[in-house]
């Protein structure tokens, strides 16, 4: 997991992925808050984002999950958002694959398992097969807007 913000992005420039910086020079480069819902490409199925409107879902109703495909960099727009976060754990298997139809795979309740809140104007960089839960409640479930950016592991040299 890599985090950081849009405002340091210049300065990050040199350890972060390229496919990564393009991503975010991407979205800086957008008025994101005036974008409907939905896919916007960026190199087609190589390197695409969504807007998406979310509800944010108690702990209990949330899920860890992870892909293989598709790096996720993930960033809140208008609201704060809590992301569950843990390292690899050997023999978590998961409780719903659905990696070959749908690049996702949903995990029990890792050991070890920590949260972070980022604000709008940060990002958090997910990268294949790293366990994370995201959309998770902090105070109550009041909807807000995301993107979630899709970096494909080719170019990330996976």
């Amino acid at each position: 997991m890599i985090t950081g913000l849009f405002s340091d992005l210049s300065a990050q420039k040199s350890f972060l992925p390229a496919a990564v910086v393009r991503a975010l020079e991407v979205l800086q480069q957008q008025d994101l808050s005036k974008l409907e819902p939905g896919r916007y490409e960026i190199d087609g199925d190589k390197l695409f984002y969504m807007v998406q409107d979310a509800i944010p879902r108690m702990l209990n109703a949330s899920k860890s999950e992870a892909h293989y495909t598709y790096a996720d960099i993930q960033t809140p727009l208008t609201a704060r958002e809590r992301l569950g976060v843990s390292l690899p754990q050997a023999g978590l298997e998961p409780s719903d694959d659905r990696l070959e139809a749908n690049d996702i795979a949903f995990y029990p309740d890792p050991a070890n398992e920590f949260f972070i809140d980022l604000d709008p104007g940060a990002y958090a960089v997910f990268m294949p097969g790293e366990l994370h839960r995201p959309c998770v409640a902090i105070s109550d479930q009041t909807p807000y807007r995301k993107v979630v950016v899709k970096v494909h592991r080719s170019l990330l040299g996976l």
